[in-house]
């Protein structure tokens, strides 16, 4: 029984509010001094998790967030979107969630897409006369897509622990997100005409071209991200330092909002993000050492092994808990501690890790809009400037509408893993 105490221990430190590094590696630790592994050896697993290259990936792409927020690139995206669903019912609320899934594809961020998308269609769908829930719930819901829609940052952490291939699972993701996007859009549309709120007036073809053109040098940002990378022609990490130097140029040469001041903010903001995300990551490489060390993951295995559960039955059963936690934790962190321990359950039950991998990133969408701390809910309160509660309301609709979205990637696979 003494081999628990890790987990124990790290369950009551994130209850108390303990960092999350700080808590894995004091969980770890505590494992390793009850298994008596020579602590002298925890420094050189520390280290070496944090030098794959790949790893390089998850700066550069939270770099090219804060570049293209401070480069005006998310108001060009909204404009764009504006322009051409502004008259349909709901039209700013479907202008939102292309511009989230046009920002996600290029950022990987579920933040970084609700800070800079929020702050300028919130405003717009209230001075339009939408209700101020309706807005929050709309920026909220679509926000979520960019921990789904590639190069989403979950699921190149994701490849990094389980050793599935990134490109694998930027192309299963797609799909689901391009179906995410859709299926919020026609809510967005239901509810707004239910409600019945004003429609914009129709843009002149001028109107329409201004803002094609003004929006597509950042439009080709995914193509080149995405296309490189389904191509072949260059890996993830790769696709993500273009992505920077695209951003920069694109930031200087059309929209001309960054000075060097700018910039350098921009990245230092990105680093101070990266950091802590690495420290998470070495410090959860450290805990799920010690689940492979002391033998604790091949116990859970056994346990529910023993207990009769199938393939969807775990499947099932982890999408439930990945919800619930997905309510008070970070998706960095959930995913890091989470995965490490259920691996050899996946392994043992012959669970595919793509179908899993999907799966578990739409749990956390839906983790990110749930109350009663579901984050993205938290954020879009503070930009909006609104109350928790008008966040959830806004936000129920599209909860059901991600729900629905993992019954049908549970029970029919075969529309995420027709290329692996």
């Amino acid at each position: 029984m003494l081999i628990y105490i890790p987990i124990l221990l790290l369950a009551v430190l994130l209850v108390l509010g303990t960092p999350v590094y700080v808590s894995l590696g004091l969980a770890a630790t505590t494992g390793f001094l009850l298994v008596n592994f020579p602590l002298g050896t925890l420094a050189d697993v520390f280290y070496n998790s944090l030098t794959p290259a790949m790893l390089l990936a998850v700066p550069f792409f939270i770099i090219t967030a804060k570049l293209m927020t401070e480069g005006g690139i998310s108001d060009s995206l909204v404009r764009f979107a504006k322009a051409w669903v502004g008259p349909l019912p709901g039209g700013l609320g479907v202008a939102t969630i292309l511009a989230c899934m046009v920002f996600s594809a290029i950022s990987g961020s579920s933040v970084a897409t609700t800070l800079a998308i929020g702050a300028i269609t919130i405003p717009a769908m209230t001075n339009a006369g939408y209700e101020k829930s309706y807005a929050m719930g709309v920026v909220s819901a679509g926000a979520t897509l960019g921990i789904l829609i590639p190069p989403s940052i979950p699921l190149i952490l994701y490849g990094f622990i389980t050793g599935a291939s990134v490109r694998d699972l930027f192309i299963a993701a797609l799909l689901p997100g391009i179906a995410a996007a859709c299926f919020f859009s026609l809510t967005a549309v239901l509810v707004a005409w239910k409600r019945g709120y004003a429609r914009l007036p129709k843009e002149t073809a001028h109107a329409r071209w201004q803002a094609t053109r003004h929006a597509f040098p950042s439009m080709l940002l995914p193509i080149l991200i995405l296309g490189g990378i389904y191509g072949g022609v260059y890996t993830p990490t790769e696709a993500s330092l273009i992505s920077v130097v695209y951003a920069l140029v694109i930031g200087q040469l059309f929209y001309d909002r960054m000075g060097l001041k700018q910039i350098l903010m921009a990245v230092g903001e990105a680093l101070r993000e990266a950091a802590f995300i690495m420290a998470i990551i070495g410090s959860a490489i450290l805990f799920g050492h010690y689940l492979t060390v002391s033998g604790l993951g091949g116990s859970i295995s056994s346990t529910i092994e023993s207990a009769g559960v199938g393939p969807y039955g775990f499947l099932i059963m982890t999408f439930l808990v990945l919800v619930a936690l997905g309510t008070f934790m970070e998706v960095t962190s959930m995913l890091l501690i989470m995965v490490p321990l259920l691996m050899p359950v996946m392994m043992l039950l012959n669970v595919d890790a793509i179908h899993f991998a999907v799966l578990f990133v739409i749990a956390m969408e839906i983790g990110l809009i749930t109350p009663p701390v579901g984050m993205n809910l938290f954020i879009v309160t503070r930009v909006a400037e609104g109350k928790l509660q008008m966040a959830i309301r806004g936000a129920v609709p599209y909860i059901l509408v991600l729900l629905g979205l993992a019954l049908l990637v549970l029970f029919v696979p075969s529309i995420i893993l027709f290329s692996v």
